[in-house]
């Protein structure tokens, strides 16, 4: 009975390894804000002001995380989740699109700054999306850690 135990909950903690992470913006965003390189003067949004600077629809947002930068520069920062996967891959796509524009945006005028939209991170995991344009993406990526 004890080794029939034992075994249950080794499968239990198993299974719970593989499940996916619950993100949540309101800690991730900040981690990544004072962890990636991110420089002073970062402003950070109120959910309808991201809607906004980032041209999408909010109302499949349950939580979100925003920054972007207080002068010219093409450092930003974006975590939210959403209510299901595809209102999460819609704002993927809307966010690949948004990097892409930039990139050609900032080629001309800032090349320094282009830099950083060539090393920009967007990530989709379940329900959770990323997007971190920053000084330091591979100090990103550990603090995200997926």
């Amino acid at each position: 009975m004890k080794r029939a135990l034992i075994c249950a909950l080794l499968g239990l903690l198993l299974l719970t390894g593989c499940a996916k992470k619950a993100v949540d913006p309101a800690v991730l965003g900040p981690a990544l804000l004072e962890g990636a390189g991110f420089p002073e003067g970062m402003l950070t949004l109120e959910s309808d002001m991201a809607g906004s600077i980032f041209r999408m629809d909010m109302t499949a947002v349950t939580a979100c995380y925003a920054a972007v930068s207080g002068s010219a520069g093409a450092d930003e920062l974006l975590v939210l989740t959403a209510e299901d996967e595809e209102a999460a891959e819609a704002v993927y796509d809307l966010l690949s699109d948004r990097i892409s524009y930039r990139r050609e945006s900032f080629a001309d005028y800032s090349p320094a700054e282009a830099a950083k939209l060539q090393e920009a991170i967007l990530l989709q995991e379940g329900t959770a999306v990323v997007c971190c344009v920053c000084p330091d993406p591979e100090a990103a990526l550990k603090i995200i850690g997926w």
